[in-house]
């Protein structure tokens, strides 16, 4: 009874995966990972440009852009000069942001945002029940949302950071022990923020709700591809990649469109991944349902 049980998910996981591959070319995956490489390199100097002016408001400008770019390193896994530089260079001729400016800033950076829920909107099936301003509205609100979720980062970092010392001070237990031990945890807690983070999109980002039990299928296998691929690119880049002899001075642009590029894969496949799993589950009328 054991053995067919496990016969029938192993079978289902199967056509998963098949159904998954058929999604990537019927979506045109490819293609639509490149818009997003396209738009995320419009949309990231503005959030960035409006991200270090908040943080501003609280530390001085160049410790804001330390923190900024500290958290674009953990996230992008070259070293960020092009980002740097650029973001340097724009501050020292526009100075602060005012109102008006961080209205223009957080729209142009919506455009990568307004990208992704269309391609999501598009895995999901999702029906076009939103209106433009409300499509611009959701865009502008997830760009608040990943300014949120940057100065959250920074914080759990900071509090990840001093809790192996707060043990040793109250439990008597070897230091080395600790630190040996607890090294794991930030790429865990780490882990366990970009499935949560690739579950919201998935689950919010369409004009339908998709049922949860898809959503968190696509949402692990993008948070488990993503962080491998971190190291897998970092990896590449350290020994194979040699982008200056055919590029020059684009080299990190480069560099940097390839890797968003990746991410857009890593984040549309797991979304198919879902609605996969949806489809072979027979959870798309209880996803009709709820949208």
């Amino acid at each position: 009874m054991g053995s067919g049980v496990n016969g029938h998910t192993f079978r289902r996981i199967w056509r998963v995966l098949r159904q998954t591959i058929a999604l990537y070319g019927r979506y045109d995956t490819s293609t639509r990972a490149a818009a997003l490489a396209y738009y995320s390199l419009l949309s990231i100097f503005p959030l960035l440009l409006l991200l270090i002016s908040l943080i501003g408001r609280w530390l001085s400008s160049a410790s804001a852009q330390q923190v900024v770019f500290a958290l674009v390193q953990q996230v992008i896994p070259i070293v960020p000069e092009l980002i740097s530089e650029n973001v340097e260079w724009v501050l020292a001729r526009r100075g602060s942001v005012n109102v008006v400016a961080g209205v223009s800033l957080a729209w142009s950076a919506s455009s990568l945002f307004a990208a992704i829920i269309h391609s999501l909107d598009r895995v999901w099936r999702g029906e076009p029940g939103r209106t433009f301003w409300e499509h611009r509205l959701l865009s502008i609100g997830l760009v608040g949302a990943v300014i949120i979720l940057f100065i959250f980062s920074s914080v759990l970092t900071a509090v990840l950071s001093l809790v192996p010392r707060l043990i040793t001070m109250l439990v008597p237990i070897r230091a080395d022990l600790v630190w040996r031990g607890w090294r794991y945890a930030p790429a865990l807690v780490s882990l366990g923020m970009d499935v949560f983070l690739y579950a919201m999109l998935y689950r919010f980002l369409p004009s339908r709700f998709p049922p949860w039990p898809a959503v968190w299928a696509g949402a692990v296998v993008a948070g488990i591809g993503w962080n491998a691929m971190k190291v897998a690119f970092a990896w590449y880049l350290g020994h194979f990649a040699r982008y200056g002899l055919v590029y020059g001075t684009l080299a990190t642009l480069v560099a940097f469109l390839f890797w968003v590029y990746l991410s857009g894969v890593v984040l549309l496949v797991g979304a198919e991944f879902g609605a996969a799993w949806a489809q072979v589950w027979g959870l798309d009328e209880e996803a009709t349902a709820q949208g």
